[in-house]
């Protein structure tokens, strides 16, 4: 007997169902089965600006020679409040966007952080990834040492010699970290996990200087030998370069921004107002415990960095932002003080100019006379 028109389309209709039911349970990419019931965890990547660089209390094998990724148990991954079993930092000091790729380049003796990040996902139920690299690859530790000679008279100020260099290294270093930003989807949807299962969060950087300094002529003994003017020139142009290349990126690959560009505003190293105790990011550490392991980078490493404080901050804000809807947020300092998520449209970051009021150039107060003068008014 043939199955009238009407019992016909329903026979078809139960059929399809069964046979898209059967689909759907044999694709694990994006299942809930895939990585239910797991712990849950959060995972920082990046560079030194998120592991923990500077904050202190290093995970073991972290701050020796041969790995100084130094992460902290400070660091902002750890200060979320975002509710998870787990908060795993695979970022380290000193990385650039090869050593987060997947199949890239290993890192003190550690397998590429994408790579990483796929035992993660195998291991977690992962709720969040937040990615900060970029900065290494344009030279941030090169510009630094041409600020801090600029301040010794001993070279041109950093401006004049990184003025050009900044935009087209920004611009290299632009498609790598959107290819970082791919590897982590594509890695995260191999161990399947659909987009929707966690959030990806791209950040950007913050200068640890200002030019509102509350030292003159001793700027070099309390650890912030920077020009007045130089500092201006990074906290004004440089760090809104990078947060308007950043925002470009994560609109290009549809992830979300969490701009930290003015997160530090206030709160720098030697910022007038503050003390040092109530500033967020270290001048010029001279880490004379380091002696033993030989004179070098290891000794000054954690200077102008986020520290503990900022790192607090960094992680406050972090919270907010993955608690609302809006695709991109600036970190700035709200009324109680504190660091807040306040959101903006990821086009508006994008298109933001940067801020400039550019300081006379004046001649900075020679660091050697005045040390010859404090000697002096000393009596030695």
């Amino acid at each position: 007997m043939v199955p009238s028109p009407p019992l016909r389309r329903r026979l078809v209709a139960a059929l399809g169902a069964v046979a898209l039911g059967a689909l759907v349970a044999g694709v694990p990419t994006g299942a809930a089965s895939a990585h239910d019931g797991r712990p849950t965890a959060i995972v920082s990547m990046g560079d030194s600006f998120i592991s923990g660089e500077g904050a202190g209390d290093y995970e073991a094998g972290t701050d020796q020679p041969g790995n100084y990724c130094h992460r902290s148990a400070n660091a902002e991954v750890h200060e979320t409040a975002v509710p998870a079993d787990a908060q795993i930092n695979l970022a380290c000091s000193g990385a650039v966007t090869d050593n987060v790729a997947a199949g890239g380049t290993p890192q003190n003796g550690e397998q590429p952080q994408a790579d990483h990040l796929r035992q993660v996902a195998q291991q977690y139920d992962v709720k969040l990834v937040t990615l900060t690299i970029g900065a290494n690859d344009v030279g941030f530790t090169p510009l630094i040492l041409d600020c801090i000679k600029a301040y010794l008279l001993i070279g041109p100020r950093c401006e004049d010699s990184w003025a050009q260099k900044v935009p087209g290294g920004l611009a290299a270093t632009a498609s790598k970290v959107r290819q970082n930003l791919a590897d982590i989807r594509t890695v995260m949807r191999e161990d399947g996990y659909a987009d929707s299962d966690y959030q990806l969060v791209l950040q950007s950087y913050s200068s640890p200087v200002t030019e509102d300094n509350r030292y003159t002529l001793t700027k070099l003994f309390h650890g912030c030998p920077i020009r007045d003017d130089d500092a201006q020139w990074a906290r004004d142009v440089v760090v809104p370069a990078y947060s308007a290349t950043y925002a470009q990126v994560a609109r290009d690959a549809g992830v979300r921004l969490l701009d930290l560009g003015p997160m530090l505003r206030g709160h720098e190293a030697c910022a007038r107002g503050t003390t040092a105790d109530e500033q967020w990011a270290n001048g010029i550490v001279i880490d004379l415990s380091e002696i033993r392991n030989g004179l070098g980078e290891n000794i000054v490493r954690q200077s102008l960095h986020p520290n503990a404080l900022g790192h607090a901050q960094m992680g406050r804000c972090l919270g907010e932002f993955y608690a609302m809807s809006a695709a991109a947020a600036r970190c700035v300092t709200g009324a109680d003080g504190n660091a807040t998520a306040q959101p903006e449209s990821v086009t508006a970051a994008a298109a933001a100019p940067a801020t400039v009021h550019v300081l006379p150039r004046q001649p900075e107060p020679d660091p050697y006379a005045n040390r010859r003068n404090a000697a002096a008014a000393r009596g030695h």
